[in-house]
């Protein structure tokens, strides 16, 4: 079940009057919210009067697409008022109904994170914006849209240990949606934000594992793009993700390797039966399966004929099976 987006900033409201900062400053409630898909929610809020917010590409060489930034904004008391009802006579604010729509929307709870934080917002959108993009050791640099909560998630595991501290310092507590309907709760640093006099520079191995970590959502993306309405239970990508991440890992006990053959593998598994290599024959073709000889995957399992695919399991119990079952041994 998804939690709800409300709860959560109430249970952020909640934390407000235990915290201070160093010189007595309240802590407030923030949401990010990333507008690149929903410029028509941030013309409605840019009308918004005694409503304080910024862009977090505002020092930033993204500050010229400003009818699309991600904004950092104080959630202010009328809001949280509302958010914590009960409502009058459909009472609102202009925040309030802007979140409401934007969750909405297909993936819009991915669009709002939520915090809280002693440092005032001028403060925070500098140090915010230092984290919108990175360098490689040879110099090139790339955007990072973290304030995609799904893209933060991977940010967070690729950083190590004093890059999250970095991002995670001006922040008493963190909160985000994640994938499986629940939501992420991380403890911030308390503190000052750190001044920032260059890009953030990642290593080639992070740089990759950006890649690695979105492998799973790109192969669904391919799959609902080649299979329209025919993957079984018809899912979206959120539900997807979850089969797509369980066939890579039974195609890797195998050896798959290279796009091609790692696709036709979870083809397989999420379209056919995710219990497909199960089969005697069909195993003892991935077994007989080496990286880079002819055919590939295709020719690995070529000797299997049409009967057996037309018998493997295809139903959800199945599927669920094949989400319980160990990793397997191929050695």
């Amino acid at each position: 079940m998804t939690a709800s987006w409300q709860a959560g900033l109430i249970e952020l409201f909640d934390q407000l009057p235990h915290h201070r900062g160093p010189y007595g400053e309240a802590a407030r409630a923030f949401v990010v919210v990333d507008f690149r898909g929903h410029p028509d929610l941030l013309a409605q809020l840019s009308r918004a009067e005694d409503l304080s917010f910024g862009s977090v590409w505002a020092r930033t060489g993204l500050d010229i697409y400003g009818d699309v930034a991600p904004m950092l904004i104080e959630v202010d008391g009328a809001s949280q008022g509302v958010l914590r009802g009960p409502r009058y006579d459909d009472f609102s604010t202009v925040l309030v109904r802007v979140l409401e729509a934007l969750h909405e929307r297909a993936g819009g709870r991915y669009a709002m994170t939520g915090f809280v934080s002693t440092s005032p917002l001028e403060a925070l959108i500098g140090h915010f914006g230092h984290f919108c993009d990175y360098a490689l050791p040879d110099g090139q640099e790339f955007f990072l849209h973290w304030y995609d909560s799904r893209i933060l998630h991977r940010a967070l595991q690729v950083w190590d240990a004093s890059q999250r501290g970095d991002f995670l310092a001006p922040m008493i507590a963190l909160h985000y949606p994640l994938r499986d309907g629940t939501v992420a709760r991380l403890p911030g640093g308390a503190r000052r934000p750190a001044a920032h006099e260059e890009i953030q520079r990642l290593t080639p191995e992070q740089h990759q594992l950006f890649f690695d970590l979105d492998y799973p959502d790109k192969l669904a993306v391919q799959l609902r793009r080649l299979y329209p309405g025919l993957l079984p239970g018809n899912p979206d990508q959120d539900a997807l993700v979850p089969r797509v991440q369980t066939q890579l890992e039974r195609a890797r006990a195998y050896g798959v390797r290279g796009d091609q053959d790692t696709f036709d593998y979870v083809a397989c598994g999420v379209s056919i039966s995710p219990v497909f290599d199960e089969h005697p024959l069909i195993q003892a073709g991935l077994r007989s399966y080496r990286p880079g000889l002819e055919g590939g995957l295709s020719a690995a399992l070529a000797h299997v004929p049409d009967s057996v695919w037309d018998t493997l399991p295809r139903t959800d119990a199945g599927r669920d099976e094949a989400e319980r079952a160990p990793r397997l041994s191929v050695n």
